[in-house]
């Protein structure tokens, strides 16, 4: 279980990676258009909320390496940072969710545009695996030999 975790931890670094990167480049691309009537619900908080975003992800990514390593070298240190990396990741992904979907679907609300909001839960449901995986009995025994 702890090896899966590890695996599990280096796909979020890439996909952490790779979404901060896109993150970025959707800011520098959407910069213009910020006036747009998709952005009046959060209004300046748009640029603000993709910047953060982007950055989370990069650190988040750093993080998930860095305990990757130690855990694979059997860190129980590393192995109770991980899952409280992932814990507080997970919040601020779910916090991140919610004020997307309440600015979003005041769109259709108040200007009468329509917007279907749709999600991928990899970002939910990985992390919810690490953490299970690394707390398991197995895992602590692993990790603490």
């Amino acid at each position: 279980m702890t090896t899966t975790a590890i695996v599990l931890m280096w796909v979020m670094v890439a996909l952490s990676v790779v979404g901060g990167v896109l993150t970025l480049v959707t800011l520098l691309a959407l910069q213009p258009v910020a006036s747009s009537p998709l952005f009046e619900p959060l209004g300046d908080w748009t640029v603000w909320l993709m910047a953060v975003t982007a950055v989370h992800g990069m650190v988040w990514a750093g993080f998930r390496a860095y305990f990757a390593l130690q855990i694979a070298k059997r860190s129980a240190r590393a192995r109770r940072g991980a899952v409280w990396v992932e814990s507080i990741g997970l919040a601020f992904q779910l916090a991140y969710l919610a004020a997307s979907f309440a600015a979003l679907s005041n769109i259709r609300l108040t200007s009468g545009y329509h917007y279907n909001f749709t999600f991928d839960c990899t970002g939910l449901v990985l992390p919810i695996l690490v953490i299970c995986f690394l707390s398991a009995s197995r895992s602590l025994w692993w990790c603490d030999r």
